[in-house]
């Protein structure tokens, strides 16, 4: 039985502290929506990395065609990112390609260009753009262009509502498939030029731990303030709840007259253990 000797809270005490429980649950509400917003805030990173030249030696065989000629594939890492990302943005402005070989020949030049994004983490696929181009080669270089230049690669969520993280973050690099279709001339040595940058650019949010551990501190730190307040509260709120509790005591509780006696101020029914009443705190002598 919840039992109080002091009295009742007044009416304007209780209003201040409903509407500073209030106040503290909205806070705590606006404080949890604003962490899991995408982009939470968070850093932004800008990069500018230009591909390796390439020097190689082409393998002569089978071209895709079915013909003989020269192939080799290479692929480049420019960037990889361990911390969280929220949104990134790849873009690449290249609009053609040269090739350059130590030997003068004759062939059908063809190359296949890809942008790549890798996200870090199991069930991620890569994200790429990708083109081919075509061009004959009559020397030593040869050059092809790409209509769809430049090549742009968008991950994440513009929108605050949607919740698209990498919390392992994110690679990109690019893949480039060369072919001549030419007869065997022996070794041939091939230099592949890259002049312009690759612009790479994330938003940096924090981590899913970091928010949960944001939001169990916000949740310790409400509970504290509202704690303050209500402290000198509690005496009062308990005497004021005594009454009601009591009454579902005694619907709850079979009827009998031995569990049961009558105050000997107020007359009203309370437990036969109480030594004072809840109703009108009279001392049971």
């Amino acid at each position: 039985m919840l039992q109080s000797k002091v009295e009742y809270a007044s009416r304007r005490l209780r209003r201040i502290f409903y509407v500073l429980a209030v106040i503290l649950i909205l806070v705590i509400v606006a404080v949890a929506l604003w962490i899991a917003s995408v982009p939470a805030g968070g850093t932004h990173h800008y990069s500018y990395l230009t591909p390796s030249n390439v020097e190689t030696t082409l393998t002569y065989g089978w071209t895709t065609s079915g013909k003989p000629g020269y192939r080799r594939s290479f692929e480049q890492s420019l960037l990889e990112v361990t911390y969280p990302v929220g949104s990134a943005w790849v873009s690449y402005d290249l609009y053609d390609i040269q090739v350059f070989t130590d030997k003068s020949i004759q062939a059908n030049l063809t190359v296949w260009f890809s942008l790549l994004l890798f996200p870090n983490g199991k069930d991620f696929r890569a994200i790429y753009v990708s083109e081919k181009a075509t061009a004959s080669q009559n020397g030593t270089d040869g050059a092809v262009a790409f209509h769809n230049a430049p090549f742009y690669i968008f991950w994440g969520a513009d929108q605050p509502e949607w919740r698209d993280r990498l919390d392992k973050g994110y690679a990109v690099g690019v893949s480039l498939d060369v072919e001549l279709e030419s007869p065997n001339c022996g070794d041939l040595d091939a230099t592949i030029p890259f002049y312009s940058a690759v612009q790479i650019s994330d938003v940096q949010v924090s981590s899913q731990l970091q928010d949960g551990i944001a939001i169990l501190a916000c949740g310790i730190f409400t509970a504290a303030l509202c704690s303050v307040p209500a402290k000198p509260l509690m005496p009062k709120i308990t005497n004021q709840l005594a009454p009601m509790l009591h009454r579902v005591n005694k619907t709850l509780t079979p009827k009998t007259g031995g569990f049961l006696k009558q105050c000997i101020n107020c007359g009203k029914q309370i437990p036969m253990a109480s030594e004072e009443c809840p109703y009108c705190n009279a001392w049971q002598s």
